[in-house]
């Protein structure tokens, strides 16, 4: 566990390094906004209420550069001034908080930093800015010092008490204008919900959502680490980031291609901009499917992945995007051809050398139909035979995601909703041959945490009555087919290979196997007493029917204070 600890750490370190080499080419940088900050849901919201996309701000890729949000409030504010845009009063304070919070990258009239002055310092040193408990910052140098704190306790029925305990820095900021760096360092031990326990079990043991993690009888000890250093090749073009974080592509609550509630990884990003198109390429270290996860520390297999997606905005209401993803069978280093920044030439490779990687194709748009109302989704293509669509046959691997989201539903302002449809094949983002090529890491999926083989569909609710009270509520059904016994593989779960498939080429309908339905619920009421600092109550309800047979119903009752990190959610069962 120690030796995992210090190499996360040393990883993070050596990133900073390995850059500052090269900053006599930097020009402009970048931070980033962290998952689960409540900035997502406001720039979603304004930019769907206006009914007009940017071409220069995409929401496809994820996380979002802070020096991007602040931008796109900062049109907000001005259309507001001069065109008369609507918006509510708790948008407003919404706005002026989400500019505080990364006011480095705002300056007002005045010359003066964006970022709101405390009226009562703590010893005259500690939170002098409202967002940050120390904050330096002058024409060369920007820090940003946080603490990280979850202290919460729950009660689960007729299971007892559950309790989450993080503790932890985080630092932000950048160099003479040149790079850009974040580091987070947290220590958690955890007591979760028993139905994720049993997901942890379905994934050799592995932690949902982070890397190595030990148990100790029913508490869960784990190192959290976040890394990385950016910098532009060429200024308002081109982006550089190399760290150890999670990356998403998308704009749905889950993603099809790659998503947050995995495990963070070592990467390497490139974000291009050029007029209405945006280009990324992502290169990243994984982690194979092993079994050392549950026996003990080791040394861990690895594979790699690069992964391009270009989007397109042709006019004011519709964006549309493209993707390729390509997980590489090497363990012995990062395979050269990987590099290559070119989407569809790993395709094109497959191919010619018909080799072993697992390489695949998607799509996704999001559209403003009418103002306060967007629609998008997503395609997931591994395999596909057009001839045998409907017939049930093996070589039909494809996932699909629709959704909606609906800003002030029935005229109630601050009242957001949103209704996501996602289903998966069964096969889908396994390997044909060779293990190391399916599409996980750290044991976990890549992408959707059910793996494949189900259709989910999920309702969210989210109501700001006032400035500093959210109320959000999520319910979640699906239905799935699991393998029968622990011979079959009829392409249910992400390790089986698909060559080893028992029923045959057309035996895979959609939720092949034992079926199973899953209800989830989730009420969560969070009140920030200060900018980033939240004291949350709420209840999940679980219920599950396997074969017919009723499970024991979870109900799960919380409630504690959360600083400076995002809410964890179980939402995976």
């Amino acid at each position: 566990m120690t030796k995992l600890y210090a190499k996360h750490i040393v990883r993070i370190s050596l990133t900073a390094l390995c850059l500052t080499g090269f900053n006599q080419y930097v020009q402009a940088q970048n931070t980033y906004l962290n998952y689960g900050s409540d900035e997502y849901h406001l720039l979603d919201r304004l930019e769907t209420n206006s009914g007009q996309l940017i071409s220069e701000f995409s929401m496809a890729q994820k996380p979002v550069s802070r020096k991007d949000a602040v931008w796109f409030l900062s049109q907000v504010v001005r259309s507001v001034r001069t065109r008369g845009f609507q918006v509510s009063d708790i948008d407003k304070f919404n706005i002026d908080r989400a500019i505080s919070i990364s006011g480095e990258w705002y300056e007002n009239a005045s010359g003066e930093s964006g970022s709101i002055d405390s009226k009562r310092p703590v010893l005259k040193y500690f939170y002098k800015k409202q967002a940050d408990l120390l904050q330096v910052h002058n024409d060369d140098f920007f820090l940003a010092v946080n603490p990280i704190i979850y202290a919460q306790a729950g009660y689960e029925r007729n299971v007892g008490l559950k309790t989450t305990n993080t503790r932890g820095l985080e630092f932000r900021g950048r160099i003479a204008d040149k790079i850009g760096f974040y580091t987070m360092l947290a220590d958690n031990q955890e007591k979760i919900p028993t139905y994720a326990e049993d997901w942890v079990a379905r994934h050799r043991g592995q932690f949902p959502g982070e890397h190595y993690a030990v148990k100790n009888g029913n508490n869960y000890d784990l190192f959290l680490a976040r890394g990385y250093v950016d910098f532009s090749m060429i200024r308002n073009h081109i982006g550089v980031t190399f760290g150890y974080d999670r990356n998403q592509m998308g704009y749905g609550i889950r993603s099809l291609a790659i998503a947050n509630s995995s495990a963070p990884a070592t990467f390497l990003r490139l974000r291009s901009q050029w007029g209405r198109f945006s280009y990324e390429n992502l290169y990243t270290e994984l982690v194979a499917n092993n079994t050392i996860l549950q026996n003990g520390d080791g040394l861990l297999p690895r594979k790699y992945a690069s992964i391009h997606q270009l989007n397109f905005t042709p006019n004011h209401w519709l964006s549309v995007g493209i993707f390729e993803s390509t997980v590489f069978a090497k363990k012995t280093g990062i395979p050269v051809e990987m590099l290559l920044p070119v989407i569809g030439l790993q395709s094109g490779l497959k191919q010619l050398t018909g080799n072993n990687n697992n390489n695949a194709w998607g799509f996704q748009f999001k559209a403003l139909p009418i103002n306060g109302v967007q629609l998008y989704g997503q395609l997931y293509a591994d395999r596909l035979d057009f001839a045998e669509i409907g017939e049930g046959s093996w070589k039909n691997q494809y996932a699909v995601q629709l959704g909606l989201k609906y800003f002030n539903v029935a005229k109630v302002a601050n009242l957001d909703g949103q209704i996501e449809l996602n289903v998966v094949r069964p096969f889908t983002y396994t390997a044909q041959n060779d293990s190391l090529t399916s599409y996980t890491h750290y044991n976990q999926p890549l992408a959707h945490p059910l793996g494949n083989n189900f259709a989910e569909l999920i309702g969210l609710l989210r109501y700001q009555p006032m400035p500093r009270l959210t109320l959000t509520g999520k319910v979640i059904l699906s239905k799935r087919g699991v393998d029968s016994n622990s011979t079959d593989n009829i392409g249910n779960g992400i390790f089986g290979l698909a060559a080893n498939r028992t029923a045959g080429e057309k035996g895979y309908p959609m939720f092949v196997g034992k079926k199973e339905k899953g209800l989830y619920g989730n009420l969560n009421i969070a009140y920030e007493i200060k900018p980033n600092i939240f004291f949350e109550a709420g209840g999940s309800y679980f219920k599950k029917n396997s074969a017919d047979v009723a499970q024991p119903t979870a109900i799960y009752l919380y409630g504690g204070l959360r600083w400076n990190i995002s809410r964890r959610e179980y939402d995976i069962y």
